[in-house]
């Protein structure tokens, strides 16, 4: 496990944030919700601040016993993925929306680079689900 932590501590570390935000999210859902635009304040229901959690769950044991079997490591991925490009998105045109300017979505926007960079340097066979090229 502590060799399958050091190999995969991208992973690691973005599991960690998504399961911090998802936890924020759940916790302070309807704060969230009145400072973001109306349209937009189905990012931060606490519906998915748990998928958001559970997300991060899921990646952090799939990090840390580096099991990639039926291509779940690139459908967690995309999903990783779509929640950081989701979450920086709606908050940048909340901000839009505001006329002001936030660092939120500069954060979060990093943290989705983060995420396809990383996906960037997997190895194909374990985005391939295991299989030979």
């Amino acid at each position: 496990m502590i060799k399958h932590f050091w190999v995969n501590r991208h992973w690691v570390t973005i599991a960690v944030e998504e399961f911090m935000v998802g936890i924020v999210v759940m916790l302070n859902a309807y704060d969230l919700d009145e400072s973001l635009h109306g349209s937009l304040g189905f990012v931060v229901s606490p519906l998915l601040g748990l998928f958001y959690l559970m997300l991060g769950v899921v990646l952090l044991i799939n990090a840390l016993w580096d099991f990639y079997w039926h291509r779940i490591r690139i459908t967690l991925i995309a999903m990783s993925g779509g929640m950081w490009v989701l979450l920086s998105v709606s908050y940048g045109l909340s901000d839009v929306i505001k006329h002001q300017l936030t660092f939120l979505p500069i954060v979060f926007a990093i943290i989705a680079m983060n995420v396809f960079l990383s996906a960037w340097q997997e190895p194909r066979h374990k985005l391939k689900g295991g299989q030979g090229y």
